[in-house]
This record gives structure tokens, sequence and C-alpha cells, in this order.
């Protein structure tokens, strides 16, 4: 539904913002399931020596992003229900934040104990900045919560 300018709504414009999160998370998803599925096939050529290294952290994240893709898919039905600055979606978000930020340690925690190199220290650390901005999100939103709740009290 478009409104009088031609434009899109707000909650047309919240649910295609939505869907564009849940298409990244599950393509994200889709990938690393894939590349665990090579890392797989490589492994099972060679010597199986650096299975735990190599397979562990691929496992962690697949597991993260199939968490965060559940939980962008319940903010999307929050959505459509327009229930958008509830404190549900601000704990979903805050979830979010934290399961992004427990990938990031535990990625920077296989990095130090399991791979000789450190070529790939700044994947954790791109973990962990998302972490923190989707926990700075879920504070904005508690932060508009109250002030519509007080505004909803004011006459």
């Amino acid at each position: 539904m478009k409104n009088i300018f031609g434009k899109k709504t707000s909650k047309e414009e919240l649910e295609f913002v939505m869907y564009c999160l849940i298409i990244m998370c599950v393509s994200c998803l889709l990938f690393v399931f894939f590349r665990n599925l090579d890392l797989c096939y490589d492994l099972g050529k060679d010597d199986t020596d650096g299975l735990i290294a190599k397979l562990l952290p691929e496992n962690v994240t697949l597991l993260a992003m199939a968490v965060c893709s559940v939980l962008i898919y319940l903010m999307l039905r929050n959505v459509q229900k327009g229930l958008v600055f509830t404190k549900r979606n601000s704990n979903l978000i805050m979830t979010i934040g934290v399961v992004l930020e427990c990938n990031g340690i535990l990625q920077m925690i296989f990095n130090a104990f399991l791979s000789d190199t450190q070529a790939g220290n700044t994947i954790p650390m791109i973990y962990l900045l998302l972490g923190v901005f989707f926990l700075f999100i879920a504070c904005l939103f508690k932060v508009g919560i109250r002030m519509k709740e007080e505004q909803d009290l004011t006459i």
C-alpha cells in the first residue's frame, strides 16, 4: 500500500528491510554449510590431523548464523503484526548481538589455540564489531520504547 505521495508506508519499508536481513542470514548460513562440506571433502583426501582445527570454527559460525536467522524470522513476524518498537524485538536484537559477540570470542579462542598461523584474526573482530553494533541498536530500541511509553501516558 502506498501513501498519497506514492511512497511505501513505514510498515512496508520495515518488512522489506527484515526480508533483506533474513535473506542475508540464510545466504551466510548456506555459504558456511557449503564451506563445511568442502572442508570435509578436502580432509577426507588428506590426513585428519587438522580436522578439529578446521571444522570447529566453521561449525560454531554455522550455529551462530542459524540462531541469528531464527531470531530475525521472529522479528519479521512481529513486524508483520505491526509490533515494531516492543520489548520483545529489543530483546531479540540484544540476543542477536550476544550470539555474534560469543561467536567472535570463540573464533578468537580457536585462532589462538587451534591455529598455527595468525592469518584469520580479522574475522573474529568483524563478529565482535557486529555484535557491539546490534547491542547498541538494542539499547536505542529500549530508549525509543521508553520514550513511546512516556508519550502514550502524556495527554
